[in-house]
């Protein structure tokens, strides 16, 4: 066993996570989903990366100690690369579209396999020898079940390839660092690890892996505004280009004021207006469906734009954003409430401008609605946009 190579290796990546963490806690919004997912992964491979060096060091050494701290950290290990796999494909997953409800259904789906994978890994520690054994001399040996991490792990690697094309193939707009980079980073450094134990491949990989993701992630940053964790102005007139250009069929467009929000920076303050900004980037984001986006477009003006789609899956995300807002504004802990003026319309081909033109006539037309309604002391029922008909 090389420990100078061991040591090397897992300080390498130790620093390059590090780095990274360091970066997205100080330059990212901590409202985003995806950082927060980012963050996590990088916090289970640097106590991936303490545990195993232990480990390796602790390899051969005789006595009781030695041997109690060997299987505790290898199961330590061992279930934090099934663990980084699998909060991979949901990063992966909310990365392609952007829903955290569809988040909360995936997160059972895929979990359920790395469940029993950590209960065979609780088993082991009893002796069961499942998925690795400390012999008599404290070496650590391979169990008859080892492969089965490496099975999961690289299921979960194929999973999350398979999601970006199946996106793709169902029209899912992605736009989305090249999912190889990770994979095939990582799954050289996991086939490396198992065919040359004693050799700190893996976990060094996985370091380098996310420095490839980071460095993508980047340049598509330029594209989201950080308050609201949507994606911003810039990406919405990327996305209209994109439609011209093709004259893309069945798109439709949500566009969205929110209601006195000036009375919400004077009342409460332009903290708590930065808090609505945020709360109403996690009521847009948590509506959505695949083929749509959530856009902040400037000030309190927002915009859900929706490809591929159909008049049943825009009059879904709205009734989505209606209940959401609701929810919200039935919570005790709100100080202030929250509503939009929306309007709708569909893309018929042409000129984007007409487009928005449409979208933004029909939002005023609420609002103007929303304030005869309000001085004369009747407030309008949230969320009754125009229909794309009238």
């Amino acid at each position: 066993m090389n420990i100078p190579e061991i040591l090397v290796a897992n300080g390498t990546g130790a620093v390059l996570v590090c780095f990274l963490f360091l970066l997205r806690v100080r330059g990212e919004s901590k409202n985003s989903v995806g950082s927060e997912l980012f963050c996590q992964m990088l916090v289970v491979t640097l106590l991936a990366q303490a545990t195993e060096t232990i480990s390796f060091l602790l390899d051969g050494v005789p006595g009781a100690a030695s041997r109690f701290w060997l299987y505790l950290m290898n199961t330590v290990c061992t279930g934090a690369a099934v663990s980084v796999g699998f909060a991979w494909c949901l990063y992966v997953d909310f990365r392609v579209y952007r829903s955290t409800g569809r988040l909360r259904r995936r997160h059972l789906f895929l979990g359920a396999p790395l469940l029993a994978v950590l209960a065979l890994l609780v088993a082991n520690l009893f002796g069961t020898g499942w998925i690795f054994t400390i012999s008599a001399d404290n070496v650590y040996h391979r169990g008859p079940l080892n492969s089965l991490l490496y099975l999961l792990l690289f299921g979960y690697y194929a999973e999350s390839v398979w999601q970006v094309h199946k996106a793709k193939r169902d029209g899912v707009t992605v736009e989305f660092f090249s999912v190889y980079y990770f994979v095939i980073t990582c799954a050289v450094g996991t086939v490396l690890q198992g065919a040359f134990y004693g050799m700190a491949f893996g976990w060094l990989s996985v370091a380098i892996a996310f420095v490839f993701v980071d460095s993508q992630l980047r340049s598509l940053r330029s594209y989201i505004d950080e308050l609201s964790g949507l994606f911003g102005r810039k990406y919405m007139n990327y996305c209209l280009e994109r439609i011209h250009a093709t004259q893309e069929k069945d798109v439709y467009g949500i566009m969205m004021d929110v209601n006195c929000f000036k009375e919400i920076n004077d009342t409460y303050g332009h903290g708590a207006g930065d808090r609505a900004i945020q709360e109403i980037g996690h009521i847009l984001s948590g509506a959505l469906v695949a083929n749509s986006v959530a856009i902040r477009i400037s000030g309190d003006e927002f915009m859900v734009l929706i490809r591929h789609g159909s008049e049943e899956i825009l009059n879904k995300i709205c009734a989505a954003i209606e209940q959401r807002v609701q929810r919200y504004n039935a919570a005790p802990a709100g100080s202030f409430q929250l509503s939009f003026s929306t309007g709708v319309a569909k893309y018929e081909g042409g000129s984007v401008e007409k487009f928005l033109v449409e979208l933004d006539e029909r939002m005023y037309a609420e609002k103007r609605a929303f304030h005869a309604a309000r001085n004369g002391h009747a407030v309008p029922e949230q969320g009754n946009a125009p229909s794309i008909s009238e």
